[in-house]
């Protein structure tokens, strides 16, 4: 049979163009990205890292992004802010926990959204409260979104788990002084005299208790 190279090399362009089309659209569905919301949630202890969920919408689910997020306190940079490589989870969010443990609660959060190339998207500005616990900010329901259980992962490759704490009882480690919904892992690998139990939430705080960061009782 011959080849008509003609109509096979007009083909070959076709295709190139198609795929150049795609990926301008690709482009341009990312640089409409927007910080839409989410949740900045600090923790009781050095030991406790501060942790942002990052709500972008669900339609970016699968887009791989660069994240950064500066904490301040008083006008005092807490962190070095160094970018981290995400992937926008189903929910269209993105988890990230900073690498530095502070002295401080911060009262400031700066978050950049960069695509996979290191250009810009969008930026918000955060005030926070000086305070232990879950602020969210914007369009984002964090019930809502701890409610589906195992929502995403961690930079090392692990899953996290949220609870929505409404169980009638809790249970707090005497020894690190947190409290957890009883479905939190760390509560099978508490020793059993450290166990507390506690029948509600404002129960476990008035008694000193900090809320468990990885199930957000």
């Amino acid at each position: 049979m011959k080849i008509n190279f003609k109509n096979f090399f007009m083909g070959f362009i076709l295709i190139l163009l198609l795929i150049s089309a795609l990926n301008i659209v690709s482009a341009y569905d990312i640089d409409l990205m927007e910080i839409e919301g989410g949740c900045i949630s600090t923790g009781g202890g050095l030991e406790d890292k501060t942790y942002a969920i990052i709500y972008v919408g669900e339609e970016y689910s699968g887009a791989d992004v660069l994240i950064q997020i500066f904490y301040s306190r008083d006008g005092s940079q807490l962190n070095p802010g160094n970018k981290v490589q995400k992937t926008v989870d189903d929910f269209g969010c993105i988890e990230v926990r900073s690498a530095n443990a502070f002295k401080y609660f911060p009262d400031f959060a700066e978050i950049n959204l960069y695509d996979s190339n290191g250009y810009l998207i969008d930026s918000r500005n955060e005030t926070l409260l000086i305070d232990s616990g879950n602020q969210t900010f914007g369009d984002f329901d964090l019930s809502d979104y701890s409610s589906r259980g195992t929502v995403g992962s961690s930079s090392s490759g692990s899953t996290t788990t949220y609870h929505s704490g409404t169980s009638n009882s809790y249970v707090g480690n005497g020894n690190t002084g947190k409290f957890h919904a009883p479905g939190c892992d760390s509560v099978d690998k508490m020793k059993p005299s450290n166990k507390v139990y506690f029948s509600s939430r404002d129960e476990a705080i008035n008694r000193g208790y900090s809320p468990c960061q990885r199930c957000y009782p």
